[in-house]
């Protein structure tokens, strides 16, 4: 859910089910030190059971290699947290550890609102939006999120490289929270 954001502000997903866990549309966009990213997959797992992986906030790195640690911070209610997520990515030969605190509010089952918190983030501002629908025993996660980063990515790096990297990301997190909730 979080390096994602460096890029995935970037990117746009849309088109008919496909082959599970497989991305149907990314697009990635990059203007200013702004990323937007939007996204579509199906999952091939039942909503109940993404949506519970989903909103595990506090064993987010079991579904993303990238995530290294993850902790619920404060909890007004049931569904509003404060979470704090160390990310470790690397793209070719550069290598970043980033940390996020961010707000969540989960809108059961079917929307997840992700807000940077000013001053206490590695960005200076970003939201993550994601939708969340059953279709039929499958789930279809619609995502799209705006970053600015407040870390140097260096110019080498460009829209292209973090699109391939996020394209990456999203199919292995994917994978794994379908292959999580298949066998939960």
């Amino acid at each position: 859910m979080s390096l994602r954001a460096t890029a995935l502000l970037a990117l746009g997903l849309w088109a008919p089910a496909s082959a599970a866990g497989t991305i149907e549309l990314l697009e990635t966009t990059h203007a200013d030190g702004r990323y937007t990213v939007s996204f579509e997959v199906v999952l091939d797992a039942k909503r109940d059971k993404v949506w519970q992986i989903m909103t595990d906030y506090e064993h987010l790195p079991r579904v993303s290699k990238i995530i290294v640690e993850s902790q619920v911070l404060k909890q007004q209610d049931a569904n509003r947290h404060r979470v704090g997520v160390t990310l470790e990515a690397c793209v070719l030969i550069f290598c970043k550890t980033v940390k996020r605190m961010v707000d969540i509010e989960a809108r059961p089952q079917t929307e997840i609102l992700v807000t940077e918190v000013p001053g206490q983030s590695d960005f200076r501002e970003g939201s993550e939006h994601w939708r969340v629908a059953a279709e039929g025993a499958k789930t279809r996660l619609h995502y799209t999120a705006e970053l600015v980063p407040d870390f140097f990515i260096p110019p080498l790096i460009g829209p292209v490289v973090v699109k391939y990297f996020l394209r990456r990301e999203i199919r292995l997190t994917a994978l794994e929270v379908e292959a999580l909730a298949n066998h939960e």
